[in-house]
């Protein structure tokens, strides 16, 4: 684009001010470091020395061969001694892992540079994201533009400058002793042509180990490297971890009919970390150098004592100027907590209770929305939708590499992302989770809408529809928070809260340049699926429906009528289920206004396709839930009340099925997607939970989930995280008709994957 002299004033202005404050921030953040404790010791692999995977998690000492001496540690860095010292092996991926040495220090490379390019790194891209971030809001603002054009040329220049400034990495020829956990600190083990003996090999200079003049030293070539033998050791810091706190074998296998057993999470966010710019939500699931990354503090995303974590604030505590505690890892004093939902809350140990809980499907959606994303000014990505589902994607992928690299090797981790419903079957007998990747964002395929015309064609739908089946999406939402080219939203579910009702109209017409509209309930709810018929809207016909159907009002405004979305599927998204149909793609009816979801049922009745309501606050109005029911579809509750509720749900789901026909229910948890979890019970303190409790299969019994210096228990945390699903199932147990509840809880693993099953069979039609 070009730049007008006013932009480039604009720029340089910027940038006179920029470049002096990140020299200060510099030489403030110098003398950080990373204080955090050691904690509780991770189940050890088997060791193989041949197999360079089962060296993850094992306390080991380090010989190079054709000789006795091993590795041994010095105040100032390291030596060879007949007294080998221990180290840690964490893995940070598959044969890539941190040596950490017996004083919690690690195996490293030093940064020659007398700046700390990592930290000088990081403030660099703050400044430089914060700028674009600013760029995207303004540009909404048709008067503000030049300043957008401003803004983003100085992010650009920033950028380009600060590369300049910093060069590349260098690193000194000899290995050293760090305080801190870096790339310069991760070593890739490589097998040597000697069995038993490998290469260490840095990730990021790619140089080798070696033996020079008895001295530890680096080669050039993989030719000059030393081979190195392992050995079981002793005596190691055990590198930071949060604790499991369950013991046993989880179940494998089926019953006796051939059936799986276990529950599924038709609704979970893993991916919110990158979602929305990156920087709305704080914490991942996992990091390569561990949880005291991957937890850390969040006052870099939400500011000092979470003055600008505002969403989080609102959410938390009803007032976006309020505080929160920002500390992470290892005190947590704060978060995470079920009403924090900017804060991560799958974090990969949490997981994996989960799944030694009995979970064995999860289908984790990949979520957008690009008006929440150009608001928020911080972010590290940018605001497209279907690039975000990417990045989504990508942090699925290395999370499942990375469960693999703790576990031992390829393949063998818990955590296994699924394509098929063959392949997740054969997973869920493993007794292992089978992972589901699908999509929940605004603009689908960037299908959006604005004044009534569709932004994508036909062939554009189906290109992109190709593209991400490609790269495993199995499961879709053709509507999420705000109308689309597909069709109209559902909105009933937040004219209940005036202030929110407001938010998401003003979202509408950012995104559409119209607001909702709206018609009485109850001519939509009496119309059978098969009388609805989706309808386009040209200009005229967009302003006389936005005439004759006002926006939303909140449900508390005397007088005020039962109230539903008047747009339903528009005949773009007639043709996008037919699509997803043929393709074998799950269809989620959530979101969807009434007279949208009531075309859907139909299409799909008619091919005889099953349906999922993932998520599900209530059972619906006006039969549709029992639409779902009687097409073998599966509806899930959305557990973010105390157990009894949820108890509750499954007794009225359970009516819903003919006699005879066993039901299943599902959770659709909808964390990490800004949503709470359940709260503890209010009668939790004259009748708590009693650990340890044993899982209902009766294979594992836990233990207070303990994550650095926090103990989390259900009756004063809730479900302050993933890993207390487990101890929520438990808590449903000691409620009246609970044992029913839970079994038909247990069912819903093997009723997702016979809905699958059909799904693929009507698209092989």
């Amino acid at each position: 684009m070009k730049r007008t002299p006013t932009n480039q004033s604009i720029s340089t202005a910027l940038l006179t001010v920029l470049i002096p404050l990140l020299g200060l921030l510099v030489g403030a953040c110098s003398n950080n470091s990373d204080d955090s404790a050691v904690a509780g010791r991770v189940t050890s692999n088997e060791l193989n020395p041949s197999d360079r995977f089962t060296l993850a998690n094992q306390c080991l000492s380090v010989h190079p061969a054709g000789g006795t001496a091993g590795l041994a540690v010095l105040e100032s860095g390291y030596t060879l001694a007949s007294q080998a010292s221990g180290f840690f092996f964490k893995p940070s991926r598959l044969g890539h892992y941190l040596l950490y040495d017996t004083d919690g220090r690690y195996l490293a490379l030093n940064d020659s540079n007398p700046f700390n390019q990592a930290k000088l790194g990081s403030y660099v891209r703050a400044a430089t994201d914060f700028l674009s971030g600013l760029g995207d809001l303004v540009e909404v603002l048709e008067v503000a533009r030049p300043a957008s054009d401003a803004l983003r040329s100085s992010s650009d220049e920033l950028g380009t400058r600060a590369a300049s400034a910093l060069g590349n990495p260098q690193a000194d020829s000899t290995p050293s002793r760090a305080s801190e956990a870096s790339f310069l600190a991760v070593w890739v083990v490589e097998n040597s042509t000697e069995p038993g003996r490998f290469l260490i090999k840095q990730s990021v200079t790619g140089q080798y180990l070696a033996i020079k003049d008895g001295a530890i030293a680096l080669a050039s070539t993989a030719q000059a490297a030393t081979p190195f033998g392992v050995k079981a050791a002793q005596g190691c810091a055990q590198y930071p971890e949060a604790q499991l706190n369950a013991s046993g074998t989880p179940f494998t296998g089926t019953t006796s009919t051939g059936e799986v057993v276990g529950w599924v999470d038709t609704h979970i966010h893993i991916g919110g970390s990158e979602a929305l710019g990156g920087r709305l939500a704080h914490g991942r699931p996992f990091h390569p150098f561990g949880i005291p990354q991957a937890l850390n503090s969040c006052d870099a995303d939400h500011g000092p004592q979470g003055t600008l974590g505002v969403l989080d604030n609102l959410l938390a505590t009803g007032s976006p100027v309020n505080r929160h505690a920002t500390d992470g890892w290892p005190t947590f004093s704060g978060w995470p907590n079920p009403r924090s939902q900017t804060h991560h809350q799958t974090y990969y140990i949490w997981l994996k209770r989960a799944w030694m809980g009995g979970q064995r499907i999860m289908v984790n959606h990949f979520v957008a929305n690009e008006v929440i994303c150009q608001v928020w000014p911080l972010k590290q990505h940018d605001c497209d939708e279907m690039n975000s589902v990417r990045l989504q994607r990508q942090l699925l992928l290395d999370l499942e590499e990375y469960i693999d690299a703790q576990e031992g090797g390829p393949g063998r981790g818990w955590f296994r992302i699924v394509y098929d419903s063959r392949t997740a079957r054969q997973v869920v007998e493993q007794g292992k989770l089978a992972v589901v990747m699908g999509i929940e964002n605004e603009k689908l395929f960037n299908c959006g809408e604005y004044l009534g015309q569709a932004e994508c064609t036909e062939a554009q739908v189906l290109e992109r529809l190709d593209e991400f089946y490609a790269l495993g999406i199995r499961s879709v939402f053709p509507l999420h928070i705000f109308d689309n080219a597909f069709g109209g939203t559902e909105i009933s579910r937040f004219t209940r809260d005036a202030a929110l009702m407001q938010v998401f109209n003003a979202g509408n017409v950012w995104e559409t340049g119209h607001p909702y509209a709206t018609t009485g309930c109850d001519a939509i709810d009496e119309t059978e699926p098969k009388d609805v018929q989706s309808k386009d809207y040209g200009l005229f016909e967009l302003a006389l429906l936005q005439l004759m159907n006002l926006p939303p009002t909140p449900e508390n405004v005397p007088g005020r009528s039962c109230q539903r979305n008047a747009r339903g599927l528009t005949k773009l998204g007639d043709f996008l289920i037919e699509a997803l149909m043929r393709k074998g793609v799950i269809i989620e009816t959530d979101h969807m206004s009434a007279l949208a979801r009531k075309r859907v049922l139909a299409m799909t009745k008619a091919r005889g396709v099953p349906v999922v309501s993932g998520h599900s606050g209530t059972i619906s109005a006006a039969r549709d839930s029992q639409r779902i029911v009687d097409g073998g579809g599966l509806i899930s509750n959305l557990p973010d009340k105390p157990s009894p509720s949820a108890v509750q749900y499954i007794q009225q789901l359970s009516s819903l099925y003919p006699a005879g026909k066993s039901p299943a229910s599902g959770f659709g948890s909808d964390i990490n997607g800004i949503h709470q979890q359940a709260e503890p019970r209010p009668d939790a303190q004259a009748k708590p939970l009693r650990y340890p409790f044993k899982s209902p299969m009766g294979d594992v019994t836990f233990e207070r989930q303990v994550t650095g210096q926090r103990v989390f228990d259900l009756n004063t945390d809730g479900v302050a995280h993933y890993g207390l699903y487990p101890d929520y199932i438990a808590d449903m147990m000691m409620q009246p008709g609970g044992g029913a509840a839970v079994a038909t809880l247990f069912r819903s693993a093997e009723a997702y994957l016979q809905l699958w099953e059909r799904v693929e069979r009507a698209a092989r039609r």
